[in-house]
């Protein structure tokens, strides 16, 4: 029997060899039995491909046989497609009795026997009709719950310019449920063995993102007391700390742009007392060590004794399940092996891909093994990690699949030949913002930037591309501003071998002019050409 998950229990007493195994005979029977008969999109792309899903026998077969990679425009333009739908096949519709048999297929092969044994039961009833109609309920009422699309996530515009849906349905709720509380355990397990009790604040924008939405289910399991709240919605940020001074808030979770530069900012200048261990979880960004050491900063001279910062990784498209850090400077772990897998890929000089080695950098592609709704397979994320392993972490001691170091791309990122990742031309020079981004981060007189890649000539796509930076500098740094202006053009020249336009704006202007809570770190205005 394979198990749909494990409990963070039990994935402390599993290893990765077990969890491979898994993994593949929950792929296998994904593939063949859910996605090769229910998804049109990959039941085409494996016709159009010459490809037998019956061949793939492990997630690694997808390079084997050199099945392509689905972008984000891919998805884009296929919404429909990437929904899992039973009731047709090749535009035809299909038999109840054959939805079922393929859902028992399935059930037998990935090892969910009460699933399994539900199907065949309340089938042969109503094969030998007895109590036939009561049992054909039972069977729409499951194939409803497995199936049927209830809400969607909207996957970040930030990569693509408009927001894109990604269905859920009953079942991958389900999923969530029992998922998303990992992601929160394992950054305080040594805590909690000493007897410590979350009291917990979600302060991800309220929206349809998974964000917010996986952090308030998960954040209500593990919690002693949750608070529900939420940033930029009907409560200020002043106000928000002051309940999370009055409830004791030891654990916070939100975006680092917003937790950074608005609510532990505004923590900064109240007569909040913080808790002696306060953990914060940080996801849907990437993490300069910068935002994070100003976090830290300011709950120790709030009074906490011991701070972590813990980073998250998912996506809308990953659905039910995340990777989490087990301490700030530590690898992801994929929380939830058994329901998808994160891969790292390199692309070759023929445009062929393959997966890397344990000690290679690689762009960030997903698989489900599990879920229902929209569902992806070898899809490109496109974050980029220093590499992944398979084995014992060194910080921690779990025994499974991580990766380091990860990147989030962005839209200027995204739009590059890969799809694109982490660096940008100008001016003819190969430019890595997020590089750059870091080092400007890292001077002492800068609060908070933006960079923009623009043409001097804004009507003429054509015309030679320039760097704006936006910099907001810190309080000592106001009134000389030409000697941080000067500074900002040398680390970039240094850096990029351009020499940008700086422009300084308060702190309250950049925030307005980066987006607010979903702070737009790096933008690409250039027009396109015709």
């Amino acid at each position: 029997m394979v198990k749909t998950t494990f409990t963070f229990q039990e994935l402390k007493r599993t290893n990765h060899h077990e969890i491979k195994e898994m993994q593949d005979k929950k792929f296998r029977a994904f593939i063949r039995y859910q996605v090769w008969p229910n998804h049109p999109y990959y039941r085409r792309l494996f016709k159009e491909n010459n490809i037998d899903p019956f061949n793939l026998t492990c997630i690694e077969d997808w390079a084997k046989y050199k099945i392509p990679l689905v972008r984000k425009k891919e998805y884009k333009d296929h919404l429909r497609e990437f929904v899992l739908n039973p009731t047709q096949v090749d535009g035809s519709e299909r038999p109840p009795a054959e939805i079922a048999r393929n859902l028992m297929t399935y059930a037998q092969e990935s090892g969910k026997s009460a699933l399994y044994r539900f199907i065949r039961n309340n089938g042969i009833r109503v094969k030998t009709r007895i109590g036939g109609s009561a049992a054909m309920e039972r069977l729409k009422e499951k194939m409803t719950y497995q199936y049927a699309p209830l809400q969607f996530w909207l996957s970040s515009g930030r990569a693509s310019g408009l927001p894109t849906p990604v269905f859920l349905t009953r079942y991958d709720y389900e999923l969530l449920s029992m998922n998303c509380t990992k992601a929160g355990q394992i950054a305080v397990d040594s805590w909690v063995s000493q007897g410590w009790e979350m009291v917990s604040m979600n302060l991800f924008p309220h929206a349809p993102h998974l964000g917010w939405h996986a952090t308030n289910v998960g954040l209500g399991q593990i919690s002693k007391f949750y608070v529900a709240s939420s940033a930029g919605g009907a409560i200020p940020s002043d106000k928000l700390v002051e309940m999370a001074g009055i409830f004791k808030v030891n654990g916070f979770a939100g975006m680092p742009s917003y937790l950074r530069n608005r609510f532990f900012k505004t923590m900064a200048d109240t007569k909040y007392e913080a808790p002696d261990k306060v953990v914060v979880y940080l996801a849907g960004e990437k993490i300069y060590d910068t935002v994070a050491d100003d976090i830290v900063n300011i709950l120790q001279e709030k009074g906490a004794k011991e701070v972590r910062i813990i980073g998250g990784y998912a996506s809308s498209e990953s659905k039910v399940s995340f990777a989490a850090q087990c301490a700030r400077h530590g690898p992801y772990h994929n929380v939830s092996p058994l329901m998808l897998a994160f891969e790292l890929v390199k692309f070759n000089d023929d445009g062929t891909y393959d997966f890397v080695e344990d000690d290679e950098s690689g762009y960030m592609t997903l698989f489900h093994l599990d879920s229902t709704g929209t569902v992806f397979e070898g899809f490109l994320l496109g974050d980029v990690a220093s590499h992944q392993e398979r084995g014992r972490c060194p910080v921690c001691g779990l025994d499974g699949p991580f990766f380091w170091d990860i990147g989030r791309t962005n839209d200027t990122e995204m739009q590059m030949e890969v799809m694109g990742l982490s660096e940008k031309k100008i001016k003819g020079a190969t430019v890595n913002l997020t590089a750059l981004r870091a080092d400007l981060l890292a001077l002492s007189d800068i609060e908070e930037l933006q960079i923009e890649v623009a043409k001097e000539d804004m009507n003429d796509p054509y015309s030679m591309d320039i760097l704006n930076i936006y910099v907001a500098p810190k309080s000592s740094a106001i009134g000389n501003h030409s000697a941080l202006i000067s500074e900002v053009m040398k680390v970039t020249k240094r850096s990029t071998e351009v020499t940008p336009s700086v422009k300084i704006l308060t702190f309250e202007q950049l925030l307005e002019k980066a987006g607010g809570m979903k702070f737009m770190e790096i933008l690409d205005i250039r027009p396109k050409p015709a």
